[in-house]
């Protein structure tokens, strides 16, 4: 069956929604936040779109703007691509970090546009996160919160708190109340199935070190009722163990090999490419 077209209209305001590859984390560090963040920002100079609210999720993106006359296939065509290269390179990998086909709806409605953001702001929140949106580092909502000027001309808060006051004190205490209001919500946006954090097997943390990778193994092996040596060389199961600790991790291939121990970079590399 062909998909369907994406419902575009030049000037207007869209949901969008970019996830990682077969679900994978996109993001492995802050660094490489603060890094797509700063492409955004780039990306907006280029384009001269409006964003008014952002959440980086670990596998996936959500962002609300307003293409002010640029087709957002383009904005996010080059957004992409940049930060898969800086991805690709600084972790050794290849081949398509993000799904090939973002998610984007159109917004038309101010009051589709409030009720986004506040979605949007609360996806931490509903991940289970943390426990109030301001809790959350990687999203807008500090911005609306914040008396300092955005530095970085990233976000457009002033059209979403001009709904509610021009007075903009007044507009953000109005705003916060609104965001963490526990009355349902009647408009239901973009979601897709994995929209809460993706955490790596049995909720441990992001794997940083070699002997952090080899322990990953071990406990595979274990499950397995092997030695890690066995497990090894199940190559089904280490195959798929390997790829599991490449979606995990920062270590390069060569340290995932020391972390097997008896197999080589170029192995696992043959492994991941398939």
């Amino acid at each position: 069956m062909p998909r369907q077209g994406r419902k575009k209209a030049l000037y207007s305001t869209y949901h969008i929604i970019q996830r990682g590859n077969n679900r994978q984390v996109i993001f492995k560090s802050d660094h490489d936040r603060f890094y797509y963040l700063e492409l955004l920002r780039k990306s907006k100079q280029k384009y001269k779109f409006l964003l008014y609210a952002y959440c980086l999720m670990n596998n996936h993106v959500h962002l609300a703007l307003y293409d002010n006359g640029t087709d957002i296939s383009h904005i996010m065509r080059s957004l992409n691509g940049s930060y898969a290269s800086y991805y690709n390179k600084k972790y050794q990998r290849s081949g398509h970090l993000f799904q090939d086909r973002f998610k984007s709806e159109l917004v038309t409605k101010d009051e589709y546009i409030l009720e986004l953001s506040r979605y949007i702001h609360n996806n931490p929140v509903k991940a289970g996160l943390v426990k109030n949106p301001e809790g959350y580092r990687w999203s807008s909502f500090r911005q609306y919160m914040s008396h300092r000027k955005d530095k970085n001309n990233l976000v457009d808060i002033e059209f979403i708190l001009s709904l509610f006051s021009h007075n903009i004190d007044e507009a953000r205490i109005e705003y916060n109340k609104f965001v963490k209001r526990s009355d349902s919500v009647q408009i239901h946006f973009l979601e897709i199935d994995d929209d809460v954090d993706t955490k790596t097997p049995n909720s441990t943390p992001y794997i940083l070190t070699v002997a952090q990778g080899r322990e990953f193994l071990l406990k595979k092996a274990q499950e397995n009722k092997m030695s890690l040596s066995q497990f090894i060389q199940n190559r089904s199961k280490r195959d798929e163990a390997i790829r599991e600790l490449r979606n995990y991790s920062t270590l390069s291939l060569r340290e995932i090999a020391e972390a097997c121990g008896s197999i080589s970079e170029s192995t696992v590399s043959r492994i991941l490419r398939n």
